[in-house]
């Protein structure tokens, strides 16, 4: 009888050992080829941006954390091979991005030489990626291949062009897979969630009707309210739109509202120092800003900047791309007037041209033709 009570006991203490609280996210499974003790699940809570440990020991994967709510992360190797030494520094490989969601399991099976390809199942939301990543995983691992290639030494400018032209092509192939499973996903979170990050990627109407497809459950929910809301404010600021007015302090301490320009054409560069797209097109808005200053154009800079240090890296930015006209920091008084957010950017840089009745005549990310030829429209060569 003490035998059989010890052995139920034994059992017992196992079958613990084994269960998932409600509060808990669980990982568990292999992965092979891989040289470290430890994987990485990087997330943020509470405005806190945490590294947590994935043990590896013989292959198997072992990760327990206790959740109040579901939170995105990223599934990240600590293999030297899955970064590329590049300079001084180093490209990162690709991540995994992956819902932690309280009281499941996420059992993970992998092959390091195919980093990141893998199949997992558990939660509903990570089994739904799954559709989509035993497609899209292939892919980024070969695109990462060729980006290595392009790295090698010896390789020539011409091999480099070709070897980004196949990543482009895969880069595509990519973003019509995940499109085609947004599309016909509309009762899945995790196809809510990646449309949330791919604006840029549809056009506003396309993106609206996209997300009015979602079931109402999902658009109810704080993701789901969260982008109605940016919908809303992006409607409101398309071409044709009244431009929402503003009030915010210039980097020389002077009051700047967009109204105070009514009559003349106005261009807001929304860019950062961080963004080298965006001091690209400096040398080209700078002879905008020269030819233009005098028949009716105003240019105001707004950028968005990172960390304690954002005004002085802002300023340095500033002088060393010759800027004279009128500059503002986003960041600051942002709890007031978020002027980025008002403007529904989601990319950079984008410049919004808006005319003399203060209505939106072009809105343009990335490039800054639109914006020449309305100019040159307007106020002639």
């Amino acid at each position: 009888m003490m035998k059989v009570v010890f052995l139920l006991g034994i059992v017992a203490l196992l079958a613990g050992c084994n269960s998932i609280q409600k509060d808990e996210f669980v990982i568990t499974g292999t992965i092979s080829s891989y040289p470290k003790k430890v994987l990485i699940c990087a997330y943020q809570t509470n405005g806190n941006f945490i590294l947590d440990t994935i043990r590896v020991e013989n292959g198997k994967l072992s990760y327990r954390k206790k959740l109040q709510e579901p939170i995105v992360a990223s599934l990240v190797s600590r293999d030297p091979h899955n970064i590329i030494p590049s300079g001084m520094g180093v490209v990162p490989g690709p991540s995994v991005t992956l819902f932690m969601e309280p009281g499941t399991k996420l059992e993970i099976n992998m092959d390091n030489a195919r980093w990141p390809e893998l199949q997992w199942k558990g939660g509903a939301w990570n089994n739904d990626l799954m559709k989509l990543y035993a497609k899209t995983l292939p892919l980024e691992h070969e695109m990462f291949e060729l980006l290595r290639k392009s790295y090698a030494e010896g390789v020539t400018e011409e091999e480099k062009v070709a070897l980004g032209e196949q990543r482009m092509a895969l880069a595509e192939k990519e973003k019509e897979e995940k499109i085609r499973f947004i599309k016909g996903n509309p009762s899945s979170y995790a196809a809510m969630y990646l449309l949330n990050g791919m604006r840029n990627d549809f056009t506003l109407k396309d993106y609206a009707a996209t997300f009015a497809a979602f079931d109402q459950a999902l658009r109810e929910m704080p993701l789901g309210k969260e982008m109605q809301g940016a919908i809303d404010i992006a409607l409101r600021t398309e071409v044709g739109a009244i431009a929402p007015d503003f009030e915010k302090v210039d980097k020389d301490g002077n009051t700047i509202r967009l109204s105070d320009y009514r009559g003349k054409y106005v261009l807001l560069d929304f860019w950062g120092s961080w963004c080298s797209p965006c001091r690209d097109s400096h040398p080209h808005l700078k002879e905008v800003e020269a030819k233009y200053r005098d028949k009716g154009l105003v240019v105001i800079n707004v950028a968005t900047e990172n960390g304690s240090k954002a005004r002085e890296i802002w300023l340095q930015a500033i002088e060393e791309d010759g800027m004279t006209w009128t500059q503002i920091l986003n960041n600051e008084g942002k709890d007031k007037c978020d002027v980025v957010k008002d403007y529904a950017i989601t990319a950079f840089p984008t410049k919004v041209l808006i005319d003399g009745d203060g209505k939106i005549v072009v809105r343009a990310v990335g490039e800054s033709e639109p914006i020449d030829a309305k100019l040159k429209e307007v106020f002639g060569e």
